[in-house]
């Protein structure tokens, strides 16, 4: 009697979900983006409000005392970015590139890098 041989059957991978970077701009932006910035500045900043507005997110806090935003120029998170700061609305004077060098960008960069431009700012604390 001639037997079929037995193939070994390769463990099925499982896939991996969707990195939270991969979701549709706005959404990233709404439901990680924002919220995980307003947990990283709960510490310093009490009356922080964001917001995202077409491509721009938007901080404030101090009754508006301190204002920055951060443009996704490219309407998305890979793509080209600037950042400006003023204070008590005062028309900001210099744009800056925003992680211009980084070839990919992660939530938790760009979660870090908006609290070191406000810290070099001086505006969480004294520093």
């Amino acid at each position: 009697m001639v037997m079929a041989e037995e193939t070994p059957t390769k463990p099925e991978k499982k896939e991996k979900p969707p990195a939270v970077e991969d979701k549709p701009f706005p959404e990233f932006i709404n439901e990680a983006f924002l919220p995980a910035l307003t947990q990283a500045l709960a510490d310093k900043v009490t009356d922080l409000t964001l917001r995202l507005e077409d491509t721009t997110v938007v901080g404030e806090w101090g009754n508006q005392a301190h204002q920055f935003r951060l443009y996704f120029l490219d309407g998305n998170i890979q793509g080209a970015k600037a950042f400006v700061c003023s204070n008590y609305g005062i028309a900001p004077s210099t744009i800056e590139p925003f992680l211009a060098d980084e070839r990919k960008v992660t939530l938790d960069l760009l979660v870090f890098g908006v609290v070191q431009r406000l810290n070099a700012q001086k505006w969480l604390g004294g520093n």
